[in-house]
C-alpha cells in the first residue's frame, strides 16, 4: 500500500466508530488507512467503548480518541477543550463505522447527542462523508431504517455495504458490514479522483425496460439496476454531475445525490425519448440498461380475458436506443455499452462496439443479472486485447471503468 504524503501533509480520516459488534473490523481499517499515510482520528460513542477500546484505536492511530462530550477542563488545553469542533473541522473524509439504526437516525434528522452524531455537525463542506451500515437483516429493512439512509445518500452521503452473509446473531441476509480493505480501498480512490470529472456530465441508462401487452402484462427481464446505480455513485465521486435514466427497479436501488438527476420510465420508448432530450449535453454517455428487445404489436387498454384457446402475441423489434443515439454522437463525446452474451461473447461484443460506436464496452453473462457480482471483459479499439477482469462486485466493476474513462480524457 503506497504512502501518498508525510502525515503532517497527508488528508485527516475522521472515523465515527458506533455500537455494534462490527466495530472490530473498524480498528483494521484505522490500521490500514494509517499505514497508507493518512492522519486517522476516531470519535467513539459510549455504545461503542462497550464493544471495543479507545485505547486500541489511540494506539493504531497515534491519537487520542474523543469519547466524550465534556473532557475534564483539568486534564485538557487549546483543541481539546472543544470536541464539537475539533478534528471534525479540519476533515477531509468522514467514516462512520458500524453505522448502527441508532447513528442513523441522528446522522439523518441532525441531532447531536454522542461524539460521532455531534462531529458529524461540524464538518466542513468539501469533507467527504461515508456510512458503512451495519445491523440485524430486520432492522435493515424497515422502512424507517431505509428512509434515514435514503435521506443521508439525498444529502450527499456515500454509502458502503451492507453486504449479504451469515449476521453475528445467527441470521442471514443484508446487514453485514463492507470489510476493512474495501472501505481504505474506496478512500484511496475516492481521494486520488474526487475532482477527475469536475465540470463533467455522465448520462447513464439504467435497469430493465416493461413494454406492455395490457395494463397489467408486460414483458422485462431480471436486471435490477444495481450496475447503474454503481456506475452513477462513481460519477459522482469523480465530480461529475449525472443524469440517471431508469426503468422500473426498486427504489433502494436508485442512486441519490445532490449531483445526480432521474429520471423514471418505463418502455425502451421513454427511455429513447429521455435520453434524445439528455445527450447533446453528455460528455460521457453509459448504455447500462437492460432494455428489452420486442414489444407488442398491438397493445390492449383492457385486460386481456384467459381462456382455453391458444394464445398468439405478434411482436416487433423495440427501438435500439444505442444505435439511434450513436448517429447524434459528437467528436469530444465518450460512448460506453455493455454486451450480455451466453457464450464466450468476444466477437459479438466486438462486433456490437463497432455497430453502435462505442469507445468502451463491457461483456458480461446472464448471470450478472441481479447479482452483486459478476465476471466482465472491457474491449475498446485503443486497447492491444480485451481486458479480462474476472469476478468483480459491480461496484468495482464501476470503479475501473471510470478508471479507464478517465485515464483516456
Amino acid at each position: 500500500m503506497s504512502r501518498p504524503l508525510p502525515e503532517q501533509h497527508a488528508p485527516v480520516i475522521l472515523m465515527g466508530i458506533t455500537g455494534g459488534v462490527a466495530a472490530y473490523k473498524a480498528v483494521d481499517a484505522a490500521s490500514r488507512l494509517k499505514k497508507a499515510g493518512y492522519t486517522v482520528q476516531v470519535a467513539m460513542t459510549e455504545a461503542a467503548t462497550r464493544f471495543i477500546s479507545p485505547l486500541t484505536f489511540a494506539a493504531v492511530t497515534g491519537h487520542r480518541v474523543m469519547t466524550t462530550m465534556f473532557p475534564d477542563p483539568s486534564e485538557s488545553n487549546g483543541n481539546d477543550l472543544y470536541p464539537h469542533l475539533y478534528p471534525s473541522t479540519s476533515a477531509d473524509i468522514f467514516i462512520v463505522m458500524p453505522a448502527t439504526a441508532n447513528i442513523l437516525a441522528k446522522l439523518a434528522h441532525g441531532e447531536g447527542a454522542d461524539p460521532v452524531s455531534v462531529s458529524a455537525l461540524s464538518l466542513p463542506p468539501s469533507c467527504k462523508r461515508i456510512f458503512c451500515p451495519a445491523m440485524n437483516v430486520e432492522m435493515w429493512k424497515q422502512d424507517v431504517v431505509q428512509d434515514n439512509a435514503r435521506h443521508l445518500e439525498d444529502r450527499g452521503w456515500i454509502r458502503l455495504g451492507p453486504d449479504h452473509g451469515l449476521l453475528a446473531c445467527g441470521m442471514e441476509g443484508a446487514g453485514r458490514m463492507v470489510e476493512p480493505h474495501e472501505v481504505v480501498d474506496y478512500v484511496q480512490n475516492l481521494l486520488r479522483k474526487q475532482h477527475a470529472l469536475s465540470g463533467k456530465h455522465v448520462l447513464i441508462f439504467s435497469g430493465p425496460t416493461r413494454e406492455h401487452l395490457d395494463p397489467v402484462r408486460f414483458i422485462s427481464n431480471e436486471s435490477s439496476g444495481r450496475m447503474g446505480k454503481a456506475l452513477a455513485d462513481e460519477a459522482q465521486a469523480c465530480g461529475a454531475s449525472v443524469t440517471f435514466i431508469t426503468g422500473p427497479v426498486d427504489q433502494a436501488l436508485l442512486p441519490l445525490g445532490s449531483h445526480i438527476h432521474t429520471h423514471e420510465v418505463t418502455s425502451a420508448q421513454e427511455m429513447l425519448e429521455a435520453g434524445e432530450q439528455q445527450v447533446d449535453q453528455a460528455d460521457i454517455v453509459i448504455f447500462a440498461a437492460a432494455v428489452a428487445d420486442y414489444q407488442a404489436v398491438t397493445v390492449s387498454s383492457e385486460k386481456t380475458a384467459k381462456n382455453d384457446d391458444e394464445f398468439n402475441l405478434a411482436l416487433k423489434n423495440t427501438p435500439d436506443i444505442a444505435a439511434t443515439l450513436a448517429g447524434k454522437k459528437k467528436k469530444d463525446q465518450v460512448f460506453v455499452g455493455y454486451a450480455l452474451q451466453s457464450g464466450e461473447g468476444l466477437h459479438e461484443a466486438h462486433d456490437k462496439m463497432q455497430r453502435k460506436k462505442f469507445d468502451y464496452i463491457l461483456l458480461n453473462h446472464p448471470e450478472s443479472m441481479g447479482a452483486q457480482q459478476a465476471a466482465y471483459t472491457m474491449l475498446s479499439p485503443t486497447l492491444p486485447e480485451p481486458q479480462v477482469w474476472g469476478m468483480l462486485d459491480k461496484r468495482a466493476v464501476a470503479s475501473r471503468l471510470f478508471e479507464a474513462l478517465v485515464t483516456s480524457r
